[in-house]
């Protein structure tokens, strides 16, 4: 992590500036940074880490007078975030924890009332449970395997896990696994594990351990439509994330769902689809916009 005085440095204040013209400075850095502006990702990233640096210190709002040398005792202080202590992404929520949770419900109506289980995780239990409860046993340890890919983007990303999608619980699709805001993109990303390999044909994935009728690429566009009207944002791109046995490629671009980009990724090929580091750059998205955007996100995300 960086010290405080680069920080500062970096965005281009002295160490006495206001909040206001902090964030003013932070604003023009990412715009200056952005590869879209003829900056770098290297660039754009320092200029992120910077700000999680100065964001995690106490901030002295301005006196009347507009001077930012104001009494000790009326200082505004923000606690740190827990965080900033090491370079990575931001993370928020619980992955894996609903479905965890609903594994152990099911697994105990699966036994019968009056049945004590001490662990429902214990593995003769999970072998013998039926694949259909197994499979939210399995989507509860894909989300974990991606949730650890993305902790360790670094700190131009923030993510947040187990997105509730609001008026959509009565189709069984309610939730969105995990929401990335990146450098230049606003991710909405599913992880799963059908427990057979998968491909796409015409638009959707397809294989052997969908269920019949099942359609995840449809599914998870919808519920981006509908979290967009909640969150007032627009998404960039959406990916379904799979273990490296199931994809035939590293990456294979499914097409376009409402607009946006799809694409099936193996979870070790995560980190550089959305780094944008390993298959090229793609449309841009927030440039100066990212601060207003990161602040929106944080406000109105809410969790299963």
């Amino acid at each position: 992590m960086i010290s405080r005085r680069e920080a500062y440095a970096l965005l281009g204040v002295d160490t006495t500036c206001t909040p206001q013209e902090l964030k003013r400075a932070y604003r023009k850095a990412l715009r200056d940074a952005h590869p879209d502006s003829g900056g770098s990702l290297e660039r754009f990233t320092a200029v992120q880490e910077a700000w999680v640096v100065v964001e995690s210190l106490p901030l002295v709002p301005e006196s009347p007078s507009g001077s930012s040398r104001v009494p000790r005792e009326t200082a505004s202080t923000r606690k740190p975030s827990p965080d900033t202590s090491r370079v990575g992404a931001r993370s928020h929520g619980h992955p894996g924890g609903w479905f965890r949770e609903r594994f152990g419900m099911e697994v105990r109506e699966w036994l019968g009332r009056g049945v004590h289980v001490e662990n429902v995780f214990d593995p003769d239990i999970v072998r013998r449970a039926p694949a259909a409860v197994r499979h939210i046993l399995h989507a509860a340890i894909a989300e974990e395997e991606t949730a650890a890919v993305l902790a360790g983007l670094g700190p131009g990303f923030e993510v947040w896990h187990d997105v509730v999608v609001e008026g959509s619980r009565s189709t069984g699709a309610w939730k969105i696994d995990h929401v990335v805001l990146g450098p230049s993109r606003l991710w909405a990303i599913q992880s799963e594990d059908w427990a057979a390999p998968v491909e796409v044909a015409r638009g959707e994935i397809v294989g052997e351990g969908l269920a019949k009728g099942e359609k995840p690429v449809k599914e998870l566009a919808g519920m981006v439509k509908k979290l967009q009207h909640s969150l007032g944002v627009r998404f960039s791109a959406l990916a379904y994330v799979v273990p490296p046995s199931d994809a035939a490629a590293p990456l294979t671009e499914v097409g376009r769902a409402r607009g946006l980009p799809v694409s099936l990724v193996r979870r070790g090929a995560l980190a550089g689809l959305v780094q944008e580091s390993e298959f090229g750059a793609r449309t841009s998205l927030v440039g100066d916009d990212m601060f207003e955007l990161r602040e929106q996100l944080r406000a109105r995300i809410r969790f299963v």
